[in-house]
């Protein structure tokens, strides 16, 4: 069975979510998985794709104050095995499966009432050989965007680019690729980096309400500054929180992602406007929106 185009994870109107497949045009939309007696507090998230056994891995639990499970499924969302069980309460951030068939995930550990320190850790898609990954960088990291699918590297928020070589971090020939962007980086949001860690995007806040230039640039130290290549306006019944951006058929393109959402439990005018952009030209190349829903997490191959 071949991988959609992209995978999302959808809130629907009560406080459950699935997830859910479509085309890069929001056409051919098929239920993936859907889990638990949908009791409004139940959730699937943190999904991806592990290319190697073309599978889905997702974290699932029915509350909070309940277990949780890494479980794995097949692409239609049959077969589902859990390969992992975490204990109620359990903070589990980062969930990232790599080009080589490992499964990555964080533990970001708690201040209160205890404080226990941050983890990382790495096993096959079956669940078996499971390792801690020394790597500190993952610690910090909660956006699998910033992790490169092919183990090249991994960008915090800050711009600083640790180089990974054989699954160990290489400080001297580490960098921070945002230096010479603006000046205010807090302008600077929603960065994206390549499953090969060529490239990175990410959105900067202009002087204009709702207006953000989506950039892009190479991953290289002492690149050039980055390119716009497309001025994006939020319009202002959307949350400008809510914008996301990633890579799309390896650098080909950027699937860019906004929309509305009506807390708590959403509403039938809520939506999700999805805009792929070309990019080395910038050019939209297909839009469409998704209503009644939020998109939460669009996981892309």
């Amino acid at each position: 069975m071949m991988l959609p185009n992209f995978i999302i994870l959808v809130k629907l109107y009560r406080l459950f979510r699935t997830s859910h497949s479509t085309d890069l045009k929001g056409e051919n939309r098929k239920l993936v998985t859907t889990e638990g007696p949908n009791t409004n507090n139940n959730y699937i998230n943190s999904t991806a794709f592990i290319p190697t056994v073309n599978r889905l891995v997702y974290i699932y639990s029915e509350a909070y104050n309940k277990p949780f499970f890494l479980k794995t499924c097949n692409l239609d969302g049959s077969d589902k095995k859990t390969i992992k069980t975490f204990p109620a309460g359990t903070n589990v951030g980062l969930v990232k499966a790599t080009s080589d068939g490992k499964i990555f995930y964080t533990l970001p550990g708690n201040s209160y009432p205890n404080q226990t320190p941050s983890k990382t850790f790495s096993m096959k898609a079956d669940g078996t050989e499971e390792v801690e990954i020394k790597v500190p960088l993952y610690a910090s990291i909660s956006d699998p965007d910033l992790v490169s699918a092919d183990g090249n590297g991994i960008l915090s928020t800050n711009g600083y680019f640790g180089v990974i070589v054989n699954g160990i971090f290489d400080e001297l020939k580490s960098f921070n690729v945002l230096l010479n962007e603006v000046k205010d980086q807090t302008l600077i949001s929603d960065l994206s980096l390549s499953n090969d860690a060529t490239k990175l995007t990410f959105a900067q806040k202009t002087g204009i309400a709702g207006q953000y230039e989506i950039r892009i640039k190479n991953v290289v130290k002492d690149a050039p500054t980055s390119t716009v290549l497309y001025t994006l306006n939020i319009p202002s019944d959307a949350s400008e929180y809510s914008l996301s951006l990633h890579f799309v058929n390896g650098t080909k393109n950027i699937l860019v992602s906004y929309g509305k959402f009506t807390f708590p439990k959403g509403s039938a005018n809520d939506y999700t406007q999805c805009e792929l952009l070309d990019a080395a030209t910038g050019k939209v190349t297909q839009t469409w929106k998704f209503m009644g829903d939020e998109i939460y997490n669009p996981t892309t191959n």
